[in-house]
């Protein structure tokens, strides 16, 4: 089944690979489940003991049972979902699925957090890039103008009961800076409530790892190098963790031979330039998905200054491109930890 991506900040390959620190745990068999799910590859591992294969079966049918009631409810791209209530609803309340609310809340939350750069609201200003991306015209200032006013989280009002209602007409939602990575902790928590606590879950990039991979060593997540996609710029040994890596130089718009990265600064209105990637690691992926979105915008160094306020459990890793070829990296503090290249 094919669906459209959730995300709006291109997720880089990351894949996961091979084995680190061996521990006591028993080796478990391994199962594994791929589909097409958020327009790419969903793949779930999960490590199981003896006479658990039916129990095994059963988790993963209500991993993919979840996976289409996220898709259809929560993508912009399905007529009938919560999302495109919301967006046609102006200037009336609509209520949503309890869910769907709690995350347009928490992205709501997101904006302030990452300084405004994070914005659910953003979607007239893409469209208005895409727009000039066609013609081969640099959009205009009052083009620019008349799409931001109808951006920003003070556009969205959260009514008891799971209702939103929208303050512009203009205005329009979009969660996909955190959808995948909410489907990935959804994921997640259905294998723990069936016993399973040993699992990787990839959801079209944003990955989830649960306790140790089926040899009892921590999983090994390969991070792709942003100028070079058959090289490895890095691995994490995950245990118990998130990560998700964003980047801004795959996906762009090219007007006038120029290319502009598709992600849209709703500050400024203008696409984000000089982050090549931003690799997170975090304690949920909904975490870890907005907050490599966000580093793709952020001032590198006031984005690694930002993680390393976080405390433990997160850690994020930037590239930044100086030009001509060349890059510099910056680690948050805790990065270091996780990087099998410290």
């Amino acid at each position: 089944m094919n669906f459209h991506p959730f995300f709006t900040c291109i997720l880089l390959p990351i894949f996961f690979f091979g084995c680190a620190h061996p521990s006591s745990q028993p080796a478990l068999k391994k199962h594994t489940q791929i589909g097409e799910f958020f327009g790419s590859v969903v793949q779930v591992d999960v490590c199981y003991g003896e006479r658990e294969e039916d129990r095994v079966r059963q988790a993963l049918a209500g991993v993919w049972d979840r996976f289409e009631d996220i898709h259809g409810r929560m993508s912009v791209y399905d007529p009938k979902s919560d999302m495109n209530k919301v967006n046609g609803s102006y200037p009336e309340p609509v209520a949503v699925g309890a869910d769907t609310y709690g995350l347009i809340r928490d992205a709501v939350g997101y904006h302030g957090l990452s300084q405004g750069v994070f914005d659910i609201t953003v979607y007239p200003l893409i469209a208005v890039w895409k727009e000039s991306g066609k013609k081969n015209v640099l959009p205009t200032a009052e083009e620019l103008a008349g799409a931001r006013k109808a951006v920003g989280v003070k556009n969205v009002e959260l009514l008891p009961g799971n209702r939103i209602r929208l303050l512009s007409p203009a205005t329009k939602l979009s969660i996909d800076s955190i959808g995948d990575g909410y489907a990935a902790d959804e994921a997640a928590r259905i294998l723990r409530s069936h016993g399973f606590t040993h699992f990787l879950v990839d959801a079209s990039g944003e990955l989830v790892a649960g306790g140790r991979n089926c040899e009892g060593r921590r999983w090994r997540i390969g991070v792709r190098d942003p100028q070079d996609k058959t090289k490895l710029i890095d691995v994490l040994d995950l245990e118990n963790a998130a990560t998700s890596t964003s980047g801004s130089y795959e996906r762009y718009y090219e007007i006038n031979g120029v290319r502009w990265p598709h992600i849209i600064n709703p500050v400024t209105g203008y696409p984000g330039r000089g982050v090549l990637s931003a690799t997170v690691v975090a304690p949920t992926g909904q975490f870890a998905d907005f907050w490599s979105t966000a580093l793709c915008l952020l001032d590198p160094e006031q984005g690694i200054a930002m993680t390393d306020a976080m405390g433990e459990g997160f850690a994020a890793m930037v590239i930044v491109d100086r030009g001509e070829g060349k890059i510099i990296k910056k680690a948050s503090r805790n990065y270091a930890r996780y990087s099998s290249r410290r």
